[in-house]
């Protein structure tokens, strides 16, 4: 699995929890990892730029 695969399914778990009101611990913690899938993505991009 890629970096934009991770990014994507990390986005509509996301979106899934938000619309469900989930706890905002959880939506964070995903947001969280969002994040970090998305700067590895940008640093390995970077590079090969």
């Amino acid at each position: 699995m890629d970096k934009e695969d991770k990014i994507e399914i990390a986005r509509n778990i996301l979106n899934n929890a938000a619309n469900m009101n989930m706890n905002k611990e959880i939506i964070l913690k995903i947001s969280q990892k969002i994040d970090k899938y998305i700067i590895e993505y940008l640093r390995n991009d970077g590079e090969k730029g």
